[in-house]
């Protein structure tokens, strides 16, 4: 527009531009350009010009939407997430959290019990915003209830991330501020909650077996206040004369007839008493059997434990390795059979060079468990007695566990190698195969090289937790010392169905391994030896080279 007749320096116009651009790959290339002359739009109101800026807010391709590209802050200038509230928010809805299965991976169930020590370890506190903080983030309650993001960081590391600097209104700058996700703490409240309801079942069956004594220990009560209440019977010459008295009808009774009837009373009760005698006799037998029985099998099951104890001991030592030869005549005469296979990855990694370790041998490590006597002659003939019926009884417990419906299979259903598909089968099971415990004697080839990985998969049927419990990779091959061979696997448990570790065994002349599968929860490395097959199950491995 024209100002006085002259053109108008602050006039706004657009030009219209037409660009053809090649497109090779990613990368677009202008060829030519054409720019329009000034062109000049009448509007109404100018004012809708005067913004140069991208527009960043546009209508949605849904009905009655609007969508911004880029952060939005509302309070502040600095949004650091797609949008970030400096203030009080209100929500009349629900808040949505993608949880489809379909868009996850990597799904491990976690621990419950540690769970439960973390949020029993974090610290509830009431504290108050500073004034300078609270007014710069819009916070107009400063008094609340919450954690402190320092504690929990040492706790759950990956529910609290640093959101850069915070400026507050009196100009202090707060460096590398720390925010708390309460979504992540919310799910170790549940998890806690599962625990605490594990718990609760076992304190419910507790209280319900008390409860039971507790009424026991009522009628005993019952049978006491009985007794107590009860008179000791008189004698013979009393009884007579009151039965002889008792026949003559006595209008009015005189002082010594009145004393006789006294006795007579207490004549009614003497069946009763004796009833009673005999059944205190008969529990005082009773406890004195027990106390002998209970006696008589704490010194058996001393005595088997120190044995049991020292035979374990021996039975930990690890096997040195051994000729091909000599632990197949070995073999062959504890069990005669054909050797098991090599672990071979021919098939996958052809080589015909040749790894080898100097041969050592493997020690025989079958032990023979002798019956022990207690050194207490006034109980043998109570310890003979009792021992067969202790050791069928403690043979016939696991069965009767196994058949409860609340008791869960810890055996694995298959092992393989998953770089060959090699399955580790029975045949490499030489001795202890059964009742919780499982010892593999798995032949390495001479061709496979140093530094080749070897995964052992374990497939359980039942959903259980593996433990690493002891290893022992202390004798590397010295001929392949200069080889980076890989490393075994830092994690000391797996979970799940389908379990992968990978051994780092084609460096060492000879490594083993001790693994533990059980439910979570239930048994753990440290679990007493005696429950093996009834709480968890032991697999041991010992890999060698076989170079003949």
């Amino acid at each position: 527009m024209r100002k006085k007749g002259k053109p108008n320096p602050d006039q706004r116009y657009f030009m219209m531009v037409v660009g053809l651009y090649a497109t090779v790959k990613d990368e677009s290339f202008l060829l030519v350009a054409n720019v329009s002359e000034r062109i000049i739009v009448r509007a109404s109101n100018p004012g809708l010009f005067e913004n140069d800026s991208d527009v960043l807010w546009q209508k949605g391709h849904a009905p009655e939407s609007i969508v911004c590209h880029g952060r939005i802050g509302i309070n502040t200038d600095s949004p650091d997430e797609a949008l970030v509230v400096c203030g009080n928010t209100k929500i009349m809805g629900n808040v949505m959290h993608p949880s489809d299965r379909r868009a996850k991976q990597n799904i491990q169930e976690v621990d419950s019990t540690e769970q439960l020590k973390r949020i029993a370890q974090m610290r509830i506190v009431e504290y108050d915003y500073r004034p300078e903080f609270a007014s710069r983030m819009g916070i107009d309650q400063c008094h609340e209830t919450g954690i402190i993001a320092q504690e929990v960081r040492e706790l759950l590391p990956s529910a609290v991330r640093e959101m850069g600097d915070i400026t507050c209104i009196n100009g202090e700058t707060i460096d590398q501020f720390l925010m708390v996700d309460k979504e992540q703490i919310f799910m170790e409240n549940v998890g806690a909650v599962k625990q605490l309801c594990k718990l609760t079942d076992n304190l419910e069956s507790r209280i319900q077996e008390l409860e039971v004594w507790n009424t026991r220990l009522a009628k005993l009560k019952t049978l006491g206040s009985m007794r107590s209440n009860s008179k000791a019977p008189t004698k013979g010459k009393i009884n007579k004369n009151c039965t002889s008295r008792a026949e003559l009808p006595s209008p009015v009774p005189s002082p010594s007839q009145s004393s006789k009837n006294y006795f007579c009373g207490r004549y009614n009760h003497c069946l009763q008493h004796r009833v009673f005698q005999a059944s205190i006799i008969m529990l005082v037998t009773t406890m004195a059997l027990c106390v002998i029985s209970i006696t008589a099998l704490y010194m058996l099951t001393l005595q088997e434990d120190m044995d049991f104890n020292s035979s374990f001991n021996d039975s930990n030592v690890i096997p040195a390795y051994t000729t091909p030869a000599a632990l197949t005549t070995a073999a062959s005469t504890a069990s005669p059979g054909p050797w098991p296979p090599d672990i071979d990855f021919s098939n996958v990694f052809y080589s015909d060079e040749v790894y080898c370790c100097p041969s050592t041998s493997i020690p025989n490590h079958s032990t023979n468990l002798t019956d022990t006597v207690v050194p207490f002659n006034f109980l043998s003939h109570v310890v003979t007695n009792l021992r067969k019926t202790v050791e069928g009884w403690l043979e016939s417990l696991p069965e009767k566990l196994i058949n409860s419906t609340d008791w869960t299979n810890t055996t694995i259903q298959s092992i393989f190698i998953t770089q060959n598909h090699q399955a580790i089968d029975q045949q490499y099971c030489q001795e202890n195969c059964g009742k919780g415990n499982h010892t593999y004697y798995i032949p390495l080839s001479k061709h496979i090289p140093p530094n080749m990985p070897i995964t052992l998969q374990m497939n359980t049927p039942e959903l259980l937790v593996i433990r690493l419990c002891s290893r022992d990779e202390s004798e590397q091959c010295s001929s392949v010392l200069d080889y980076n061979g890989p490393e075994s696997d830092a994690a000391l448990n797996t979970q799940g169905y389908i379990h992968k570790w990978t051994l780092a065994v084609a460096n060492h002349r000879r490594a083993s391994y001790h693994f533990r599968t059980s439910v979570a929860g239930l048994a753990d490395c440290s679990t007493d030896h005696n429950y093996a097959g009834v709480l968890f199950t032991d697999y041991h491995f010992q890999f060698f080279r076989r170079c003949d």
